[in-house]
């Protein structure tokens, strides 16, 4: 984390101080008045519920004895040495831009519809074999999570693998100035946030401004089978001392044996490697999240057995394709998301485990525009397509997918609750179950139940 005293974080900033502690050493940031900690600099952000510069008393009682202090709040408290700052959530992100220039690390910025925390993941479990590696922690991949992630980076940190996450365009451009990348990966390019951009092409021209704010000579690496990126490039005036490498069916780096399923994950060769990898994972797709992070690793001349031992001894961020045994059945949770790339790869995933029963459990998908009656619906077609046994649903916009589970067991539920009380009596019978839906369905709560009985 960031270790400097009150001088050097208003130098760093450009910025006055006002009270009479100027060499305390700080170290870390806290935004949260609850969680902030004697030595850590409190930065008081403004929401819309609440404005953190109105808990500054309880942050006193605790000793912290710095602050970020916005200059428009009057008057400025005593008993704690404040930073004057025009914006705090602005300063937080230049502290971090600032902050981030002073390290000596390798910067990877991953971002993608599907498979950028899966994907981080990876690349941490490979890097941190070899060298200190340090990475976007749960979800704190937007304007506030990424300066914080950037702040909590040690000065001996060897690589920094930073998440990004966007819903309009500029977002990306955004955080990727405040932490430009030396390697930068787009994984997918899907239907997430098109009720914000419009379509896939606006989506990829969002995402690729990871690959515009690369630095000369940075590596870029991108999905091959994403038909709206191999577009995008075409448009794009790139810089050419920057390397583009393609992943996936056709790519620079691809599988090339089938993938195996394991008890615990899978198994494949790939075209970068003469060993067969194992990964602690489930799904295709997981194979396909992994050849980035293998070439990168290469490239970084990260030994085979680091990378292979990496891979299978990776551990996953939850509610990611996590497989879970429950008396006799098999749980899948992937609740952390739900989207349509997303969620017929996860039908997949369920119809490669070995169970004598399949059964999806679904929940409404988000953000998906003027479209997702009919997309809600196609996952219908596709579980049946795939034989999937049972389909469960619950939410509104799931009443479409029932809808077009033609000729297979199917049924909506009002409540979680309910799904819960349909499931119990399937835990002691050969049965993988897929739990899924979009973050707001809170499709984790059924996941937590069904584990406690």
């Amino acid at each position: 984390m960031i270790v400097k005293t009150i001088q050097e974080i208003a130098d760093m900033l450009n910025c006055d101080l006002v009270g009479e502690d100027k060499t305390s050493l700080i170290q870390g940031v806290g935004i949260d008045s609850r969680q902030v900690t004697e030595n850590a600099l409190y930065i008081p952000l403004i929401g819309q519920r609440a404005d953190g510069h109105t808990f500054i008393d309880s942050v006193i009682q605790k000793g912290v004895k710095a602050t970020l202090w916005q200059k428009d709040h009057t008057p400025y408290p005593e008993d704690i040495t404040c930073i004057l700052v025009d914006d705090t959530l602005e300063a937080l992100q230049n502290l971090a831009k600032a902050y981030l220039n002073t390290l000596s690390c390798l910067v990877i910025g991953v971002t993608g519809s599907n498979g950028k925390t899966s994907c981080k993941d990876m690349l941490y479990s490979i890097f941190s074999q070899e060298k200190k590696t340090q990475k976007t922690q749960g979800n704190r991949n937007n304007e506030i999570g990424l300066p914080l992630t950037v702040l909590d980076l040690d000065k001996d940190v060897e690589v920094a693998i930073l998440e990004m996450g966007m819903e309009n365009k500029g977002e990306i451009d955004f955080l990727t100035h405040i932490a430009r990348p030396d390697v930068s990966i787009i994984t997918t390019i899907g239907s997430a946030h098109m009720e914000n951009l419009g379509g896939k092409k606006q989506i990829a021209q969002a995402k690729l401004e990871i690959l515009e704010n690369l630095k000369p000579g940075g590596l870029f690496l991108y999905d091959k089978e994403s038909p709206e990126i191999q577009e995008c490039l075409l448009e794009m005036d790139i810089d050419p001392s920057k390397r583009l490498v393609s992943f996936g069916s056709n790519g620079d780096i691809s599988i090339i044996s089938s993938i195996d399923y394991t008890e615990n994950g899978i198994e494949f060769y790939c075209s970068s490697l003469t060993d067969k990898i194992t990964l602690n994972a489930l799904g295709d797709f997981q194979a396909k999240n992994a050849l980035p992070c293998i070439y990168v690793a290469l490239d970084q001349k990260i030994s085979t057995s680091s990378i292979l031992k990496g891979l299978k001894d990776l551990e996953m961020t939850k509610m990611r394709t996590a497989l879970l045994k429950v008396h006799d059945a098999k749980i899948i949770d992937d609740t952390y998301k739900s989207n349509p790339e997303s969620a017929k790869a996860a039908i997949d995933t369920l119809m490669k485990v070995q169970a004598k029963k399949h059964i999806a459990v679904l929940a409404d998908m988000l953000d998906l525009g003027p479209e997702e009656n009919d997309l809600h619906a196609m996952i219908g077609c596709y579980a049946v397509e795939k034989n999937v046994d049972t389909v469960y649903a619950t939410g509104p916009l799931s009443k479409y997918t029932i809808k077009a589970c033609t000729n297979i067991e199917s049924k909506w539920f009002e409540t979680k609750d309910e799904i819960v009380e349909e499931l119990k009596h399937l835990l002691n019978e050969d049965c993988a179950i897929l739990i899924k839906g979009s973050r707001a369905m809170h499709m984790d709560e059924i996941v937590d139940k069904l584990k406690e009985m």
